[in-house]
Protein backbone atom coordinates (compact mmCIF):
# COMPACT_ATOMS: atom_id res chain seq x y z
CA UNK A 1 0.00 0.00 0.00
CA UNK A 2 2.85 2.36 0.67
CA UNK A 3 4.14 1.77 -2.34
CA UNK A 4 1.54 2.70 -4.21
CA UNK A 5 1.13 5.93 -2.27
CA UNK A 6 4.79 6.55 -3.51
CA UNK A 7 4.21 5.71 -6.27
CA UNK A 8 1.06 8.02 -7.12
CA UNK A 9 2.60 10.63 -5.03
CA UNK A 10 5.75 10.82 -7.51
CA UNK A 11 3.77 11.53 -10.66
CA UNK A 12 1.45 14.11 -9.05
CA UNK A 13 5.10 15.81 -7.89
CA UNK A 14 6.43 15.25 -11.33
CA UNK A 15 3.23 17.06 -12.42
CA UNK A 16 3.52 20.09 -10.31
CA UNK A 17 7.41 20.95 -11.01
CA UNK A 18 7.13 23.18 -13.62
CA UNK A 19 4.24 25.43 -11.91
CA UNK A 20 6.32 25.76 -8.85
CA UNK A 21 7.07 29.69 -8.87
CA UNK A 22 10.64 28.49 -7.56
CA UNK A 23 12.56 25.58 -8.37
CA UNK A 24 16.84 25.16 -8.23
CA UNK A 25 17.67 23.25 -11.21
CA UNK A 26 21.62 22.94 -10.94
CA UNK A 27 24.86 23.80 -8.82
CA UNK A 28 28.05 23.87 -9.81
CA UNK A 29 30.83 23.88 -7.68
CA UNK A 30 34.64 24.43 -8.16
CA UNK A 31 37.91 24.94 -5.76
CA UNK A 32 35.86 23.64 -2.41
CA UNK A 33 36.53 21.13 -0.07
CA UNK A 34 39.12 19.47 -3.02
CA UNK A 35 35.83 19.82 -5.37
CA UNK A 36 36.47 21.07 -9.33
CA UNK A 37 34.58 21.12 -11.75
CA UNK A 38 30.89 19.59 -10.45
CA UNK A 39 28.10 20.36 -11.86
CA UNK A 40 24.31 18.42 -9.46
CA UNK A 41 21.05 18.94 -11.39
CA UNK A 42 17.89 18.49 -9.79
CA UNK A 43 15.07 17.04 -11.53
CA UNK A 44 12.58 15.74 -9.33
CA UNK A 45 10.94 18.73 -6.04
CA UNK A 46 12.67 15.78 -3.79
CA UNK A 47 16.11 14.79 -3.98
CA UNK A 48 17.91 12.54 -1.96
CA UNK A 49 22.09 13.38 -2.04
CA UNK A 50 23.89 9.66 -1.52
CA UNK A 51 27.61 8.47 -1.85
CA UNK A 52 30.52 7.56 0.05
CA UNK A 53 31.53 9.23 2.82
CA UNK A 54 33.75 12.41 1.87
CA UNK A 55 31.87 12.12 -1.67
CA UNK A 56 30.75 16.03 -0.92
CA UNK A 57 26.97 15.25 -0.24
CA UNK A 58 27.05 17.89 2.70
CA UNK A 59 29.24 20.16 0.37
CA UNK A 60 26.42 20.40 -2.34
CA UNK A 61 23.95 20.70 0.39
CA UNK A 62 25.18 23.90 2.33
CA UNK A 63 26.12 25.12 -0.93
CA UNK A 64 22.34 25.19 -1.72
CA UNK A 65 21.59 27.10 1.44
CA UNK A 66 23.54 29.82 -0.27
CA UNK A 67 20.96 29.89 -3.12
CA UNK A 68 18.71 32.53 -1.86
CA UNK A 69 17.83 35.74 -0.06
CA UNK A 70 16.11 34.71 2.90
CA UNK A 71 13.25 36.82 4.36
CA UNK A 72 13.64 37.10 8.40
CA UNK A 73 17.71 35.82 7.79
CA UNK A 74 20.89 37.98 9.73
CA UNK A 75 23.00 38.56 6.77
CA UNK A 76 25.69 36.02 7.91
CA UNK A 77 22.96 33.34 8.34
CA UNK A 78 22.94 31.85 4.46
CA UNK A 79 26.52 33.17 3.41
CA UNK A 80 29.52 30.76 1.90
CA UNK A 81 31.69 32.58 4.61
CA UNK A 82 29.21 31.08 7.50
CA UNK A 83 28.90 27.93 6.03
CA UNK A 84 32.10 27.13 4.40
CA UNK A 85 34.63 28.71 7.01
CA UNK A 86 37.77 29.20 6.95
CA UNK A 87 40.66 28.46 9.79
CA UNK A 88 42.41 31.77 9.80
CA UNK A 89 43.70 32.22 13.60
CA UNK A 90 45.67 35.40 14.06
CA UNK A 91 48.56 33.48 15.91
CA UNK A 92 50.10 30.07 14.64
CA UNK A 93 51.22 29.01 11.49
CA UNK A 94 48.39 26.25 10.68
CA UNK A 95 45.89 27.88 7.83
CA UNK A 96 43.16 26.16 5.36
CA UNK A 97 44.78 27.38 1.36
CA UNK A 98 42.74 29.83 0.35
CA UNK A 99 41.89 28.73 -3.39
CA UNK A 100 39.64 30.98 -5.45
CA UNK A 101 36.19 29.14 -5.36
CA UNK A 102 33.10 29.06 -7.41
CA UNK A 103 29.69 28.05 -6.38
CA UNK A 104 26.75 28.51 -9.56
CA UNK A 105 23.44 28.25 -9.42
CA UNK A 106 20.68 28.00 -11.94
CA UNK A 107 17.05 28.43 -10.88
CA UNK A 108 13.41 29.02 -12.16
CA UNK A 109 11.73 32.12 -10.48
CA UNK A 110 8.54 34.11 -10.99
CA UNK A 111 10.92 36.45 -13.07
CA UNK A 112 11.81 33.35 -15.38
CA UNK A 113 15.21 31.31 -15.30
CA UNK A 114 18.37 33.06 -13.85
CA UNK A 115 21.90 32.61 -12.39
CA UNK A 116 23.83 33.93 -10.04
CA UNK A 117 27.60 33.28 -8.81
CA UNK A 118 29.12 33.36 -5.47
CA UNK A 119 33.13 33.91 -6.01
CA UNK A 120 35.90 34.05 -3.97
CA UNK A 121 39.53 35.43 -4.98
CA UNK A 122 40.35 37.19 -1.18
CA UNK A 123 36.61 38.11 -0.30
CA UNK A 124 33.12 36.49 -1.51
CA UNK A 125 31.24 38.56 -3.92
CA UNK A 126 27.59 37.79 -5.96
CA UNK A 127 27.87 38.51 -9.55
CA UNK A 128 24.38 37.69 -11.26
CA UNK A 129 26.13 36.59 -15.31
CA UNK A 130 26.14 40.11 -16.63
CA UNK A 131 22.44 41.11 -15.61
CA UNK A 132 22.52 44.70 -14.26
CA UNK A 133 20.27 45.49 -11.52
CA UNK A 134 20.04 41.87 -10.73
CA UNK A 135 19.32 40.84 -7.12
CA UNK A 136 19.44 37.40 -5.62
CA UNK A 137 15.98 36.15 -5.37
CA UNK A 138 13.96 35.49 -2.51
CA UNK A 139 12.69 32.69 -0.67
CA UNK A 140 12.52 30.84 2.61
CA UNK A 141 15.21 28.42 3.40
CA UNK A 142 15.63 25.60 5.90
CA UNK A 143 18.45 23.86 6.99
CA UNK A 144 19.08 21.27 9.38
CA UNK A 145 21.65 18.48 10.15
CA UNK A 146 20.10 15.82 12.15
CA UNK A 147 22.96 14.21 13.75
CA UNK A 148 24.07 17.26 15.10
CA UNK A 149 20.43 17.76 17.52
CA UNK A 150 22.40 16.38 20.17
CA UNK A 151 25.09 18.81 19.75
CA UNK A 152 26.94 20.08 22.77
CA UNK A 153 25.98 23.83 21.99
CA UNK A 154 22.14 22.61 22.13
CA UNK A 155 22.72 20.85 25.51
CA UNK A 156 24.25 24.46 26.93
CA UNK A 157 21.16 26.42 25.13
CA UNK A 158 19.15 24.26 27.07
CA UNK A 159 20.97 23.67 30.32
CA UNK A 160 20.58 27.42 30.55
CA UNK A 161 16.84 27.48 30.68
CA UNK A 162 16.99 25.99 33.68
CA UNK A 163 19.02 28.51 35.50
CA UNK A 164 16.34 31.56 34.59
CA UNK A 165 14.08 33.28 36.96
CA UNK A 166 11.45 34.05 34.84
CA UNK A 167 9.06 31.52 33.37
CA UNK A 168 10.01 30.73 29.76
CA UNK A 169 6.97 31.81 27.11
CA UNK A 170 4.75 28.68 25.81
CA UNK A 171 3.92 28.26 22.32
CA UNK A 172 1.71 25.20 21.77
CA UNK A 173 2.45 23.12 18.08
CA UNK A 174 0.09 23.28 15.71
CA UNK A 175 -2.68 20.79 14.73
CA UNK A 176 -0.76 20.63 11.71
CA UNK A 177 2.38 20.33 13.33
CA UNK A 178 1.63 17.31 15.73
CA UNK A 179 -0.24 15.63 12.89
CA UNK A 180 3.51 15.24 11.43
CA UNK A 181 4.96 13.68 13.99
CA UNK A 182 1.87 11.31 14.76
CA UNK A 183 2.34 9.92 11.55
CA UNK A 184 5.34 8.37 12.63
CA UNK A 185 5.73 7.67 16.21
CA UNK A 186 3.81 5.13 18.13
CA UNK A 187 2.16 7.21 20.71
CA UNK A 188 -0.47 10.17 20.71
CA UNK A 189 0.37 13.64 22.16
CA UNK A 190 -2.18 15.23 23.92
CA UNK A 191 0.11 18.14 23.67
CA UNK A 192 3.41 19.52 22.68
CA UNK A 193 4.96 22.87 23.57
CA UNK A 194 7.58 25.18 22.56
CA UNK A 195 9.34 26.78 25.88
CA UNK A 196 11.37 29.87 24.34
CA UNK A 197 13.34 32.42 26.22
CA UNK A 198 15.91 35.00 24.33
CA UNK A 199 16.93 32.60 21.30
CA UNK A 200 16.93 29.62 23.67
CA UNK A 201 14.10 27.23 23.17
CA UNK A 202 13.06 23.46 24.51
CA UNK A 203 10.38 21.42 23.53
CA UNK A 204 7.80 19.73 26.55
CA UNK A 205 5.50 16.74 25.59
CA UNK A 206 2.26 15.01 27.16
CA UNK A 207 1.30 11.68 25.86
CA UNK A 208 -2.20 10.70 25.76
CA UNK A 209 -2.47 9.03 29.22
CA UNK A 210 1.11 9.06 29.66
CA UNK A 211 3.69 10.76 30.68
CA UNK A 212 4.87 14.85 30.35
CA UNK A 213 8.43 15.18 29.48
CA UNK A 214 11.08 17.40 28.11
CA UNK A 215 13.19 16.68 25.17
CA UNK A 216 16.01 16.00 27.52
CA UNK A 217 14.43 12.55 28.31
CA UNK A 218 13.15 12.12 24.45
CA UNK A 219 14.29 8.98 22.27
CA UNK A 220 16.85 10.97 19.75
CA UNK A 221 13.99 9.80 16.82
CA UNK A 222 10.93 11.76 18.79
CA UNK A 223 13.31 14.28 19.17
CA UNK A 224 14.53 14.46 15.30
CA UNK A 225 10.82 14.16 14.71
CA UNK A 226 9.48 16.71 16.62
CA UNK A 227 11.93 19.17 15.63
CA UNK A 228 11.04 18.79 12.07
CA UNK A 229 7.39 18.90 12.85
CA UNK A 230 8.06 22.09 15.00
CA UNK A 231 9.95 23.75 11.84
CA UNK A 232 8.74 22.74 8.52
CA UNK A 233 5.19 21.50 8.93
CA UNK A 234 4.02 25.00 7.68
CA UNK A 235 6.74 26.21 5.20
CA UNK A 236 5.09 27.70 2.12
CA UNK A 237 7.14 27.42 -1.22
CA UNK A 238 10.37 26.69 0.80
CA UNK A 239 13.78 25.16 0.03
CA UNK A 240 14.11 22.48 2.57
CA UNK A 241 17.40 20.73 3.10
CA UNK A 242 18.42 18.25 5.66
CA UNK A 243 21.55 16.57 6.17
CA UNK A 244 21.58 13.14 7.05
CA UNK A 245 17.94 12.52 7.34
CA UNK A 246 17.84 9.42 8.62
CA UNK A 247 20.03 9.94 11.54
CA UNK A 248 18.35 8.38 14.70
CA UNK A 249 15.36 7.03 12.56
CA UNK A 250 14.14 3.41 12.54
CA UNK A 251 13.76 2.68 8.61
CA UNK A 252 10.57 2.79 8.73
CA UNK A 253 10.09 6.09 9.88
CA UNK A 254 12.31 6.91 7.78
CA UNK A 255 10.06 5.85 4.98
CA UNK A 256 7.31 7.37 6.15
CA UNK A 257 9.29 10.42 7.25
CA UNK A 258 10.10 10.49 3.04
CA UNK A 259 6.49 10.04 2.06
CA UNK A 260 5.19 13.11 4.53
CA UNK A 261 8.20 15.36 3.27
CA UNK A 262 7.03 14.43 0.10
CA UNK A 263 3.59 15.13 0.74
CA UNK A 264 4.24 18.95 1.96
CA UNK A 265 5.91 18.91 -0.81
CA UNK A 266 2.97 18.38 -3.00
CA UNK A 267 1.09 20.62 -0.73
CA UNK A 268 3.23 24.03 0.20
CA UNK A 269 4.89 24.11 -2.90
CA UNK A 270 8.37 23.10 -1.01
CA UNK A 271 11.51 22.01 -3.12
CA UNK A 272 13.11 19.18 -0.56
CA UNK A 273 17.17 18.17 -0.75
CA UNK A 274 18.28 15.35 1.55
CA UNK A 275 21.26 13.78 1.69
CA UNK A 276 21.26 9.96 3.30
CA UNK A 277 23.25 6.48 3.36
CA UNK A 278 20.18 4.81 3.60
CA UNK A 279 18.50 2.41 1.13
CA UNK A 280 15.62 3.05 2.79
CA UNK A 281 16.11 6.94 1.78
CA UNK A 282 16.53 6.28 -1.50
CA UNK A 283 14.16 3.88 -2.69
CA UNK A 284 11.67 6.42 -1.44
CA UNK A 285 12.05 8.95 -4.43
CA UNK A 286 11.94 8.07 -8.15
CA UNK A 287 15.24 7.48 -9.79
CA UNK A 288 15.38 10.83 -11.20
CA UNK A 289 15.36 12.09 -7.83
CA UNK A 290 18.47 10.45 -6.73
CA UNK A 291 21.96 12.07 -7.03
CA UNK A 292 24.74 9.82 -6.58
CA UNK A 293 28.29 11.46 -5.55
CA UNK A 294 31.46 9.55 -6.06
CA UNK A 295 35.24 10.27 -5.17
CA UNK A 296 37.73 8.57 -7.25
CA UNK A 297 41.13 7.85 -6.13
CA UNK A 298 42.31 10.58 -7.71
CA UNK A 299 39.81 13.02 -5.35
CA UNK A 300 37.50 14.00 -8.60
CA UNK A 301 34.18 14.01 -7.38
CA UNK A 302 31.66 13.26 -9.87
CA UNK A 303 28.15 12.80 -10.27
CA UNK A 304 26.88 8.99 -11.52
CA UNK A 305 24.29 7.53 -13.21
CA UNK A 306 21.13 7.24 -11.26
CA UNK A 307 21.20 3.59 -10.43
CA UNK A 308 18.54 1.15 -10.25
CA UNK A 309 17.96 -2.46 -8.68
CA UNK A 310 20.99 -4.11 -8.78
CA UNK A 311 23.62 -1.38 -8.70
CA UNK A 312 22.06 0.37 -6.11
CA UNK A 313 21.59 -2.86 -3.96
CA UNK A 314 25.49 -3.19 -4.00
CA UNK A 315 26.52 0.54 -3.29
CA UNK A 316 23.82 0.32 0.11
CA UNK A 317 24.55 -3.14 1.00
CA UNK A 318 21.70 -4.75 0.31
CA UNK A 319 23.35 -7.76 -2.41
CA UNK A 320 25.06 -9.96 0.07
CA UNK A 321 22.32 -12.65 0.47
CA UNK A 322 21.70 -12.86 -3.04
CA UNK A 323 23.13 -13.29 -6.24
CA UNK A 324 23.13 -10.43 -8.52
CA UNK A 325 22.89 -10.58 -12.41
CA UNK A 326 23.76 -7.20 -14.50
CA UNK A 327 23.13 -6.96 -18.03
CA UNK A 328 22.65 -4.22 -20.45
CA UNK A 329 18.51 -3.79 -21.18
CA UNK A 330 15.14 -5.52 -20.43
CA UNK A 331 15.79 -7.69 -23.39
CA UNK A 332 18.89 -9.30 -21.83
CA UNK A 333 16.86 -9.74 -18.65
CA UNK A 334 14.16 -11.20 -20.27
CA UNK A 335 16.29 -13.98 -22.12
CA UNK A 336 18.02 -14.39 -18.13
CA UNK A 337 14.95 -14.48 -16.43
CA UNK A 338 13.86 -17.34 -18.79
CA UNK A 339 16.89 -19.52 -18.05
CA UNK A 340 16.61 -18.76 -14.62
CA UNK A 341 12.57 -20.34 -15.01
CA UNK A 342 14.56 -23.15 -16.40
CA UNK A 343 16.97 -23.70 -13.46
CA UNK A 344 15.22 -22.85 -10.35
CA UNK A 345 13.23 -26.11 -10.33
CA UNK A 346 16.63 -28.30 -11.21
CA UNK A 347 18.38 -26.47 -8.09
CA UNK A 348 15.23 -25.62 -5.88
CA UNK A 349 16.41 -21.63 -6.18
CA UNK A 350 14.48 -19.14 -3.63
CA UNK A 351 13.04 -16.34 -6.09
CA UNK A 352 15.14 -13.92 -3.87
CA UNK A 353 18.27 -15.28 -4.07
CA UNK A 354 19.00 -14.22 -7.90
CA UNK A 355 18.20 -10.41 -8.76
CA UNK A 356 18.60 -9.34 -12.27
CA UNK A 357 19.76 -6.15 -12.92
CA UNK A 358 19.23 -4.13 -15.97
CA UNK A 359 19.27 -0.42 -17.63
CA UNK A 360 22.79 0.25 -18.10
CA UNK A 361 25.13 -0.07 -20.98
CA UNK A 362 28.48 -1.88 -21.78
CA UNK A 363 30.65 0.60 -21.39
CA UNK A 364 29.76 1.27 -17.76
CA UNK A 365 30.46 -2.26 -17.10
CA UNK A 366 34.03 -2.27 -16.04
CA UNK A 367 33.21 0.97 -13.49
CA UNK A 368 30.41 -0.81 -11.86
CA UNK A 369 32.93 -3.27 -11.64
CA UNK A 370 35.30 -0.86 -9.82
CA UNK A 371 32.30 -0.01 -7.62
CA UNK A 372 31.36 -3.40 -6.14
CA UNK A 373 35.04 -3.75 -5.80
CA UNK A 374 35.52 -1.05 -3.15
CA UNK A 375 32.18 -1.60 -1.28
CA UNK A 376 33.38 -5.16 -1.17
CA UNK A 377 30.54 -6.86 -3.24
CA UNK A 378 31.96 -8.20 -6.36
CA UNK A 379 32.40 -11.73 -5.10
CA UNK A 380 28.02 -11.46 -6.00
CA UNK A 381 28.35 -10.57 -9.16
CA UNK A 382 27.88 -12.04 -12.28
CA UNK A 383 28.44 -9.56 -15.71
CA UNK A 384 26.11 -10.71 -18.58
CA UNK A 385 26.77 -8.65 -21.58
CA UNK A 386 25.04 -9.29 -25.14
CA UNK A 387 26.35 -11.67 -28.13
CA UNK A 388 27.44 -8.67 -30.19
CA UNK A 389 30.84 -7.77 -27.33
CA UNK A 390 31.92 -11.00 -27.58
CA UNK A 391 35.34 -9.17 -29.14
CA UNK A 392 35.36 -6.04 -27.35
CA UNK A 393 37.82 -4.87 -24.33
CA UNK A 394 34.34 -4.55 -22.53
CA UNK A 395 35.22 -8.32 -20.50
CA UNK A 396 38.69 -7.70 -20.50
CA UNK A 397 38.18 -4.23 -18.57
CA UNK A 398 35.70 -5.82 -16.10
CA UNK A 399 37.78 -8.52 -15.24
CA UNK A 400 40.81 -5.58 -14.46
CA UNK A 401 38.19 -3.51 -12.46
CA UNK A 402 37.26 -6.39 -10.46
CA UNK A 403 40.71 -7.32 -9.28
CA UNK A 404 39.20 -10.88 -9.07
CA UNK A 405 38.26 -13.60 -10.99
CA UNK A 406 34.39 -12.69 -12.19
CA UNK A 407 32.14 -14.42 -14.21
CA UNK A 408 31.64 -12.51 -17.57
CA UNK A 409 29.10 -14.23 -19.82
CA UNK A 410 27.86 -13.71 -23.14
CA UNK A 411 24.11 -13.90 -24.36
CA UNK A 412 24.17 -16.64 -27.49
CA UNK A 413 24.29 -15.13 -31.00
CA UNK A 414 26.76 -12.43 -31.87
CA UNK A 415 24.06 -9.20 -32.34
CA UNK A 416 21.78 -7.58 -30.15
CA UNK A 417 19.32 -10.10 -27.96
CA UNK A 418 16.30 -9.29 -29.90
CA UNK A 419 18.18 -10.42 -33.51
CA UNK A 420 18.48 -13.85 -31.51
CA UNK A 421 14.80 -13.94 -30.15
CA UNK A 422 13.15 -13.01 -33.86
CA UNK A 423 15.64 -16.40 -35.43
CA UNK A 424 14.81 -18.29 -32.52
CA UNK A 425 10.31 -17.36 -33.24
CA UNK A 426 11.25 -18.49 -36.70
CA UNK A 427 11.65 -22.29 -35.41
CA UNK A 428 8.92 -21.79 -32.88
CA UNK A 429 6.64 -25.36 -33.11
CA UNK A 430 3.00 -24.94 -33.28
CA UNK A 431 2.58 -26.13 -29.37
CA UNK A 432 5.29 -23.47 -28.71
CA UNK A 433 3.59 -20.70 -30.00
CA UNK A 434 0.37 -21.73 -27.83
CA UNK A 435 2.60 -19.86 -25.50
CA UNK A 436 2.87 -17.24 -26.82
CA UNK A 437 -1.13 -16.59 -27.43
CA UNK A 438 -1.23 -18.04 -31.26
CA UNK A 439 -0.88 -20.63 -33.70
CA UNK A 440 2.41 -21.19 -35.21
CA UNK A 441 0.82 -20.24 -38.45
CA UNK A 442 -0.76 -17.18 -37.23
CA UNK A 443 2.48 -16.32 -35.15
CA UNK A 444 4.71 -16.82 -38.89
CA UNK A 445 1.67 -14.67 -41.01
CA UNK A 446 2.72 -11.67 -38.29
CA UNK A 447 6.52 -12.23 -38.28
CA UNK A 448 6.26 -12.35 -42.27
CA UNK A 449 3.97 -9.17 -42.61
CA UNK A 450 6.86 -7.69 -40.09
CA UNK A 451 9.92 -8.83 -42.43
CA UNK A 452 8.20 -7.21 -45.25
CA UNK A 453 7.74 -3.19 -43.63
CA UNK A 454 11.08 -3.25 -42.11
CA UNK A 455 13.78 -5.39 -43.63
CA UNK A 456 14.42 -2.54 -46.00
CA UNK A 457 14.93 0.36 -43.35
CA UNK A 458 18.18 2.04 -43.21
CA UNK A 459 18.72 1.44 -39.53
CA UNK A 460 20.98 -0.76 -37.90
CA UNK A 461 20.42 -4.67 -37.52
CA UNK A 462 19.97 -4.54 -33.54
CA UNK A 463 17.02 -1.15 -34.50
CA UNK A 464 15.00 -3.62 -37.15
CA UNK A 465 14.88 -6.26 -35.00
CA UNK A 466 13.98 -4.22 -31.82
CA UNK A 467 11.40 -2.54 -33.92
CA UNK A 468 9.86 -5.97 -35.16
CA UNK A 469 10.06 -7.77 -31.70
CA UNK A 470 8.18 -4.76 -30.42
CA UNK A 471 5.22 -4.42 -32.80
CA UNK A 472 4.97 -8.63 -32.48
CA UNK A 473 4.27 -8.06 -28.72
CA UNK A 474 1.94 -5.31 -29.16
CA UNK A 475 -0.07 -7.69 -31.51
CA UNK A 476 -0.02 -10.34 -28.95
CA UNK A 477 -0.67 -8.31 -26.52
CA UNK A 478 2.49 -8.65 -24.29
CA UNK A 479 5.91 -6.91 -24.52
CA UNK A 480 9.45 -7.78 -25.73
CA UNK A 481 11.11 -8.82 -22.24
CA UNK A 482 8.14 -11.25 -21.71
CA UNK A 483 8.47 -12.71 -25.53
CA UNK A 484 12.36 -12.94 -24.40
CA UNK A 485 11.48 -14.64 -21.48
CA UNK A 486 9.11 -17.45 -23.13
CA UNK A 487 11.54 -17.83 -26.45
CA UNK A 488 14.85 -18.54 -23.16
CA UNK A 489 12.75 -20.44 -21.14
CA UNK A 490 11.72 -22.85 -24.22
CA UNK A 491 15.44 -23.05 -25.81
CA UNK A 492 16.46 -23.79 -22.37
CA UNK A 493 14.89 -26.97 -22.65
CA UNK A 494 16.74 -27.90 -25.85
CA UNK A 495 20.32 -29.72 -25.50
CA UNK A 496 21.10 -28.54 -28.67
CA UNK A 497 19.95 -25.23 -28.51
CA UNK A 498 22.86 -22.30 -28.68
CA UNK A 499 21.34 -20.92 -25.48
CA UNK A 500 23.08 -23.91 -23.46
CA UNK A 501 26.81 -22.57 -23.13
CA UNK A 502 25.07 -19.64 -21.40
CA UNK A 503 22.72 -21.96 -19.35
CA UNK A 504 24.96 -24.09 -18.48
CA UNK A 505 28.04 -20.85 -17.24
CA UNK A 506 25.02 -19.63 -15.27
CA UNK A 507 24.49 -22.84 -13.55
CA UNK A 508 28.34 -23.03 -12.51
CA UNK A 509 28.30 -19.56 -10.94
CA UNK A 510 25.20 -19.99 -9.10
CA UNK A 511 26.92 -23.16 -7.85
CA UNK A 512 30.20 -21.61 -7.23
CA UNK A 513 28.90 -18.55 -5.38
CA UNK A 514 26.39 -21.29 -3.04
CA UNK A 515 29.64 -22.81 -1.82
CA UNK A 516 31.16 -19.79 -1.17
CA UNK A 517 28.38 -18.40 0.95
Amino acid sequence: MIENRFRNLWGQLQGKKPRLPHFLSEIRLSGIRGIDDLRVMFDYPVSVIAGGNASGKSTVLFAAACAYNVPGAGVKDFVPSTLFPDYRPKIGGRVDEKREVLIEFDYSTPDGRISMRWKRKTDWNRSFMGRKNAKQPERPVYLRTLSNLSNPSEVRSVLSMLRLNSAPVETPLTASQIEFAQRMLPFRYSEVVSLSSGKKNLLFAAQEGGAAYSEMHMAAGERVILHLAQEIAQLKGALVLIDEVEAGLHPWVQQLLMLHLQQLALRNDLQVIVTSHSPVVLDSVPAHGRIFLDRDTTGRVAVLPPYRDVVQGALYGRSGDMLNLLCEDDAAEGILQGVFDYLRPLHSIRGESVRIGRDTGANEFPMHAKAFRRYGQIQNFVFVLDGDQRNSEVGPDIQREAGVDVPVLFLPGRGAPEIWVWERLRQVLDGEAEELGATQSELSERMNRLDAIYDSASDSLSQIAKTKLDGLSESLDRVAPDICRVVARQEARKKESDIQPLLEELEGALLQWRAGR
